[in-house]
């Protein structure tokens, strides 16, 4: 019989698996979006959700970033190893502006 201690270290079984679920946030200019969502589903949802939430932004007219990486709609948070609470950010595309400027024209 050995003693109630025996040297071993208990570990925490759940500590030791990942969560299920993470909440991601979602920033642009002028507005902040958290959505719950599976570690395995397609950040199509969440892109979704974000249009659906930001009514000013047209479907399609802007890109999300995690890290400097533009993020498709195909990709999932556990193939970009994200965590609970990490954040994208969403970046309206620009159109316009003045013509190409050359330095010393003037």
């Amino acid at each position: 019989m050995s003693p109630p201690d025996s040297g071993r270290e208990k570990v925490d079984s759940k500590a030791a698996v990942k969560p299920q679920m993470l909440t991601i946030k979602v920033v642009g200019q002028e507005k902040v979006v958290h959505h719950t969502m599976r570690m395995t589903d397609k950040l199509k949802v969440l892109m979704d959700v974000w249009y659906h939430k930001v009514p000013n932004v047209t479907y399609g007219t802007g890109v999300f970033l995690y890290d400097g990486l533009r993020v498709r709609r195909n990709m999932t948070p556990v193939g970009l190893e994200m965590e609970d609470g990490d954040m994208l950010d969403f970046f309206e595309h620009m159109d316009g502006g003045a013509g190409p400027f050359i330095v010393g024209s003037m």
